[in-house]
């Protein structure tokens, strides 16, 4: 299949997930540039980064959770190196592609950026919500502006859906959304979605590692879809759980933790003996869809 030339930019963070994300947008269509946003260099001394342990009970955890998890962070990693790395190497960003650091995507910097690169379309993962003047960018760009959710909207917004879904016993809900972003949380109108599939000896990390593979896979065959002019367009049809400190989701490594105790009791092994049942309780966009 030849390339397309549709003008592609790419908004993410940096890592290996995001760096693949954009070699594949390199092989599949024309990558005009990338904006990579990176965390502000540490300005609290270790005492004060420490300050949020002050509770033993919470340090405790983190202690703990630092020593149980080595082992899934190893199959995950291991998983990663398999889906990830081409040639024992992880992705790199492509040579010759513009790129824009910044620490704050909605800087009018950022937005300057975009414009003088004239994309037909935005793909975003891993950033900061997205807010003007970015936002206001909508307009001009052909198919706008769309992000990878790895949640399974709208049954689950915000961050670490996958992971809260998984402690709340609901593998099923698992999943990863292509979406175009509007104003709010993850609830733009959704082009693709789709659960992620597991193995009886899967944990969190190999769930999650599965989920960017899945999902990076889904965006790019959105996109293929929206330049064809063949993409579903649908409206998020409830409003589902918003995971986000505000409602009380607050991420430490200590809930991996919980979560592969829970898969280790039986919860994907029993999903997987009752998915038919379980995976038709759930809606999913497909391409086939109007």
């Amino acid at each position: 299949m030849a390339m397309s030339s549709l003008r592609v930019a790419v908004l993410c963070c940096e890592g290996v997930y995001q760096r693949h994300l954009v070699r594949r947008a390199a092989e599949e269509f024309s990558l005009v540039g990338v904006v990579l946003q990176v965390s502000p260099p540490q300005g609290r001394s270790g005492l004060a980064r420490l300050a949020k342990y002050r509770r033993p009970l919470r340090l405790l955890r983190q202690l703990i959770a630092r020593v149980m998890l080595r082992p899934h962070d190893r199959r995950g990693a291991a998983l990663q190196r398999q889906l990830f790395h081409h040639e024992g190497a992880p992705p790199e960003l492509p040579p010759g592609t513009p790129v824009l650091v910044t620490s704050s995507i909605n800087e009018e910097r950022t937005a300057a950026f975009l414009r003088r690169l004239a994309p037909d379309i935005i793909l975003v993962n891993g950033t900061q919500l997205l807010r003007s003047p970015v936002l206001d960018l909508i307009p001009a760009i052909r198919h706008g502006i769309v992000n990878l959710h790895t949640g399974l909207s709208p049954y689950s917004r915000g961050a670490n859906c996958n992971l809260y879904m998984l402690m709340e016993g609901h593998p099923e809900l698992v999943g990863v959304t292509v979406h175009h972003i509007d104003p709010g949380i993850d609830s733009g109108e959704i082009i693709l979605s789709a659960q992620v599939p597991m193995e009886p000896d899967d944990d969190f990390e190999t769930i999650d590692v599965r989920s960017f593979h899945v999902g990076i896979e889904l965006m790019i065959e959105a996109v293929r879809r929206l330049e064809a002019g063949t993409a579903p367009r649908v409206a998020q049809w409830e409003k589902g759980k918003l995971f986000l400190r505000r409602t009380g989701y607050v991420y430490e490594p200590w809930q991996r933790l919980l979560a592969n105790r829970r898969i280790a009791r039986g919860l994907v092994r029993a999903y997987l003996a009752d998915r038919d049942r379980l995976d038709g309780t759930v809606r999913v966009v497909r391409g086939d869809q109007p």
